[in-house]
């Protein structure tokens, strides 16, 4: 369908609060703008119409294995451009958790997921939060949404979910921007999902101290990129430390970690 068309029948259902039926020959029509510039098409007709009739459980099994195969790919979840990427995970997301209640996926499929995500957390160097001409990019906020919904499924290994919350830990110390749209609470609610789920707080805690101690050795040598990691990670303990109060002796951990990182600033004045 062309782009134009295609807004202003989108338009059309979001104003008169309509579902569009049947919806396969509209959500494919949709599926290559997702990543579009422009936000209100993007954010609010794509995703926002494609998301509810997803989860609200409108959209076939048949139909979301479809999509989500094709989300897999180059084309969205490794393309280049970074809107794409940010908002195909938010599709991947609303399908795990339709899968998460009606269990359609076939174990393969979710196999799959679970290492295109690892491996697309690993690449992912856009760490912008919101644009006021293009609006939400969120690349690592939306990734922790599409993550959150593959540590709960029940068909996840305790292996599968320590590689997660191992690789959010790592990803958390971001050189390339510092996050500042509150990505280390969407991802801390990642990390509390994995705990929730059977991972061993001293399994997570020993994954944070041991990052801790790779970001403070970087810390004599005073570059952008090292303050960025710093910083990213500084706040993600903090988060951390404030969501898992079910957690004790995990707490107990992060606040040692996090002094190490601002110890110097809490030192009682000698007597």
């Amino acid at each position: 369908m062309e782009r134009e068309v295609l807004k202003q029948k989108l338009a059309e259902l979001v104003n008169n609060e309509e579902t569009a039926a049947p919806l396969d020959d509209l959500l494919l029509s949709m599926l290559p703008y997702i990543g579009d510039p422009d936000p209100i098409l993007r954010d609010r007709l794509i995703y926002g119409l494609a998301g509810n009739w997803i989860t609200e459980g409108l959209v076939p099994p048949a139909l979301m294995i479809r999509i989500l195969e094709e989300l897999l790919t180059e084309r969205f979840l490794f393309k280049e451009e970074k809107y794409t990427r940010s908002f195909t995970t938010l599709w991947i997301a609303a399908i795990l958790y339709r899968h998460k209640r009606e269990a359609f996926l076939p174990s393969a499929l979710t196999g799959r997921v679970h290492e295109s995500l690892l491996a697309y957390i690993r690449q992912e160097t856009a760490g912008e939060g919101y644009d006021e001409t293009y609006g939400w990019s969120h690349t690592l906020a939306h990734a922790a949404d599409a993550l959150d919904e593959l540590i709960q499924l029940d068909e996840l290994s305790d292996d599968q979910r320590r590689q997660l919350a191992e690789v959010i830990i790592n990803k958390m110390a971001f050189s390339y921007h510092v996050l500042s749209h509150e990505e280390d609470e969407r991802m801390t609610i990642a990390i509390h999902s994995v705990l929730r789920n059977g991972l061993s707080p001293d399994t997570v805690g020993c994954m944070i101290k041991e990052k801790t101690t790779v970001v403070i050795a970087l810390w004599p040598e005073v570059t952008e990129a090292n303050l960025r990691i710093r910083t990213n990670f500084k706040q993600f303990i903090r988060s951390l430390y404030f969501c898992l109060s079910d957690f004790p002796s995990l707490k107990k951990t992060l606040y040692e970690c996090e002094q190490l990182f601002s110890g110097i600033y809490h030192k009682k004045p000698s007597s």
